[in-house]
């Protein structure tokens, strides 16, 4: 048992140097605060905007080490838009031809700005993700759950992205 207690603590350590572990963040400490006005939003789903900046408002609270401020005080603002919203089938009964799965993604495009030159720290265009349901009984998922899992995620990879080794 101890040498499997510690054979997990030496790959934990080994993984722990490599690229896609980091202790702490690997955001630049040169900024202390950051923006995130509600991403602006050219779909049909009206919430999608609102869910995303919220979700990136409190990834970065539990991430970085910037204060979430106003636009005004800010050193750096997070945009975005909201492009394009797809509701796709992924599975269907055979016995009925109705959805089992559903899936839907939402893309968006990205832009982190220094405030105080106007230059972009990072950006990205047609970022998208995709959260899953189970749209037939017995289990009859609502597609809100599948937007709430694919602004998750979203959230999470825009933070990701918005980290790199400085």
């Amino acid at each position: 048992m101890r040498r499997l207690a510690l054979l997990a603590c030496l790959m934990l350590v080994c993984c722990a140097g490599s690229k896609g572990w980091k202790a702490g963040t690997s955001l630049p400490t040169k900024y202390r605060s950051i923006a995130v006005p509600v991403f602006q939003n050219s779909t049909y789903d009206r919430q999608v905007g609102y869910q995303l900046t919220e979700a990136l408002q409190k990834r970065l609270q539990q991430v970085a080490p910037y204060a979430i401020t106003s636009e005004g005080t800010a050193d750096t603002v997070l945009r975005g838009k909201v492009t394009k919203v797809d509701l796709r089938q992924i599975s269907q009964s055979l016995g009925t031809g109705l959805s089992e799965e559903v899936g839907l993604t939402v893309t968006v495009d990205w832009d982190w700005v220094d405030m105080r030159t106007g230059k972009s720290i990072a950006a990205r265009n047609g970022f998208a993700s995709s959260g899953v349901v189970v749209a037939s009984r017995p289990q009859a998922e609502p597609l809100d759950l599948a937007r709430y899992r694919a602004v998750q995620q979203l959230a999470d990879d825009i933070v990701a992205n918005m980290q790199a080794d400085w």
